[in-house]
């Protein structure tokens, strides 16, 4: 048994320049697409909302462009200032917006598809009178992303619970499956020719209160960060880049694969296999399998050899054909264990493909804790190597640079199992480490999952509302 601390990995942004936390490293350096020189200036954002929640976001969004004060706190870096979304700072961007740009549902028909419909009835049809307005901007304007944002009142009924699903009694029947409203609003935009931002009102309304199933009011964000995480995820959907990952020049070029699974919405089919592939650069695409099924020796869920082998090789295939080249090596990372016949259809499709290098890795969560001195938990980046196959690695806890534990529970250690490897087990530690700060929705850099794992929970629930797409589309940013 080996017990390790991982340095922090540090991330690449504009001018070259790098540090470990992504805000900081903005701010002191710009994003990496404007020192490629191919990053967005003038951001065209399309809206489809009620003409309230229209103008209390570009009300909020334009008072964005000037400086948003840190949060009071005695940890300036977990939670610091935005320097303003401007051409002159920051990202080096701007946004712009028309009446053109602009469709209005009338709150009258939103009331009308909630007052006479169920639940899931209504979610299904606010999402399409939502997706009809984004049609029309891309049909009759030249978005550069679709901002979508509904009123209050639709998360007041959107959040409640369905009968059944507060009953404790043994008579109770089974509560009615939920459709999750920002879910099926995505799926249904993958056959848009630009993807969707998703924005609830508390982001730019802070007396927007949003309630919990348990009547609790939901936790908001200061307001820098709300900015950050707003700005940051608009400016990757409009085809920029803010950070990559550091790979030094000895490196072999990676790329880096999810496989994970997901169910249909009544849990009761088969399940389906997708895969989230990332680059360096963070550049992401979303590739759907063939069905997989539950193991009646593990009760985990696996493809057989020729379904993996084929997802493997659409991948690659996929990846040279928006790369123009194919990686030297391939990580795969799996929500569940690899079985012989996953193994080798994986090693099938790399071997014919010519990729010579490859790690296939299980990567859970665990309840294997380890303790220290003092009043917090160990530090983020703690590595215990307990024999050559079995790892567990804290990319949660305590954070030197934040001067803090930022986090309200005590946390889980990540598991990892090493199926297949050619690297060792501290660089692949390192790169999972290094993964968890390629989030664009969050900067703060401390996720729990790499971006290959925790992609998996937000493609999984939006594609199970796809089941009726032959095609999807591939570029991340639609599922963000």
């Amino acid at each position: 048994m080996k017990v390790e601390l991982l340095e922090e990995p540090e991330l690449e942004f504009g001018r070259r320049g790098r540090h470990i936390d992504i805000r900081f490293g903005i701010k002191e350096n710009g994003p990496v697409s404007v020192a490629d020189g191919d990053a967005p200036r003038d951001i065209k954002v399309g809206v489809v909302g009620t003409p309230g929640s229209i103008e209390k976001l570009f009300t909020w969004m334009d008072a964005c462009r000037r400086p948003i004060d840190a949060k009071p706190s005695k940890k300036p870096n977990l939670f610091p200032s935005f320097p303003g979304f401007a051409p002159d700072r920051c990202f080096y961007c701007d946004w712009s917006t028309s009446d053109k740009l602009q469709k209005a549902l009338t709150p009258r028909e939103i009331k009308d598809i909630l007052d006479n419909n169920s639940r899931n009835e209504a979610v299904q049809k606010v999402a399409d009178l939502f997706i009809a307005g984004c049609r029309y901007l891309t049909d009759y304007a030249t978005p550069d992303v679709l901002v979508c944002a509904p009123p209050i009142e639709l998360f007041e009924k959107f959040d409640m619970p369905l009968a059944g699903e507060d009953d404790d009694g043994p008579d109770s029947d089974a509560p009615e499956y939920k459709i999750d409203f920002h879910d099926y609003l995505k799926s249904r935009g993958l056959k848009l020719p630009k993807p969707i931002q998703f924005v609830r009102p508390p982001t730019y309304d802070p007396d927007a209160k949003l309630l919990r199933s348990t009547g609790n009011p939901r936790g908001l964000q200061d307001p820098a960060t709300r900015a950050w995480n707003f700005f940051t995820a608009l400016y990757y959907k409009a085809r920029g880049i803010p950070w990559r990952l550091l790979r030094r020049p000895s490196e072999i070029d990676s790329v880096y694969i999810g496989i994970s699974f997901y169910l249909s919405p009544d849990k009761e089919t088969t399940h389906t296999s997708v895969a989230q592939v990332f680059n360096e650069r963070g550049e992401g695409m979303i590739v759907r399998g063939g069905e997989a099924k539950r193991s009646e020796e593990d009760r985990q869920v696996h493809l057989s050899a020729d379904a993996i082998r084929q997802l493997v090789t659409n991948v690659l295939t996929e990846y040279k054909r928006v790369h123009r080249n194919l990686p030297a090596r391939a990580v795969i990372h799996k929500t569940s264990a690899f079985n012989e016949d996953e193994k080798v259809g994986c090693n099938d499709a790399l071997k014919t493909l010519g990729v010579d290098v490859h790690d296939f890795l299980t990567i859970g969560t665990s309840f294997i804790r380890l303790y220290r001195q003092g009043e917090y938990p160990p530090l983020r980046g703690t590595f215990l190597q307990l024999d050559p196959n079995n790892w567990f690695l804290y990319t949660r806890g305590s954070v030197d640079f934040y001067m803090a534990f930022p986090g309200m529970y005590v946390p889980k250690t990540l598991e990892i199992t090493a199926a297949e490897v050619d690297q060792s087990p501290r660089k692949l530690a390192e790169e999972i480490l290094a993964l968890t700060k390629m989030n664009w929705n969050n900067t703060q850099f401390d996720n729990a999952f790499p971006i290959t794992i925790k992609a998996a929970r937000q493609v999984g629930g939006i594609l199970k509302y796809a089941a009726d797409l032959p095609e999807i589309e591939a570029s991340y940013a639609y599922y963000m």
